[in-house]
């Protein structure tokens, strides 16, 4: 298991997607701190804690399928076939190994806005508890965006239509929770689910070659 995660990760630092989201992200959060330190007022008067998270939240959901659907080695459902017959393993343990890694990857990038989130909730005078929960719930987004791509990108053959439906159900429930502990909670279910059902099949759906291939 550790040597598939490894091999997950490293493909994953070597793309340059990876590193274009980080850029990206800490790009724009700068600047918005920066123009924005004091908030946007015509944004319903909330907070500066409040308006960063939401911009935030609106930034993962669009580039954290792009980045998961973009870093990883494997792909599609051959990929996991080929594994689980090379290394004698079963298509299951690929299965967790990927979501292990790609979790762990698209956690990273969300952290990577933490210092941001910090000077935002000292703009704002937030207390600690609301700055941890926002975190939570950016970490469930990580979670639950890990395990949709990974579904899709397991399931579907096309890689370019596997990313669009990734970001239209991701988008899509994000459009129905708010940023906040209980969306994140809701997030977090999800994810969890996804990925289990995703490794509990992965044994029956994985272990030959599509005909395609």
């Amino acid at each position: 298991m550790a040597p598939l995660v490894w091999r997950e990760l490293m493909a994953a630092t070597r793309t340059p997607a990876t590193w274009m989201v980080v850029g990206v992200q800490i790009t724009l959060l700068a600047l918005y701190l920066i123009v924005w330190g004091d908030g946007v007022p015509l944004v319903d008067a909330r907070p500066v804690l409040d308006q960063f998270v939401t911009t935030q939240w609106v930034f993962l959901g669009l580039a954290l399928p792009w980045a998961a659907a973009r870093c990883g080695v494997t792909r599609h459902r051959d990929d996991v076939a080929r594994l689980a017959a090379f290394g004698a393993i079963r298509p299951a343990t690929v299965v967790t190994g990927v979501l292990l890694a790609l979790t762990t990857m698209l956690l990273a990038i969300t952290l990577g806005g933490l210092p941001f989130a910090i000077l935002a909730q000292q703009i704002s005078a937030a207390p600690v508890s609301q700055l941890a929960a926002a975190e939570l719930s950016l970490f469930a987004l990580s979670v639950f965006v890990s395990a949709t791509t990974a579904a899709c990108m397991l399931m579907l053959v096309n890689r370019l239509f596997a990313w669009v439906v990734a970001s239209a159900v991701t988008l899509g429930v994000l459009a129905l929770l708010p940023p906040g502990l209980i969306g994140g909670l809701t997030l977090l279910v999800l994810g969890v689910s996804t990925g289990a059902l995703l490794v509990r099949g992965a044994d029956g759906r994985f272990w030959y070659l599509s005909e395609l291939s």
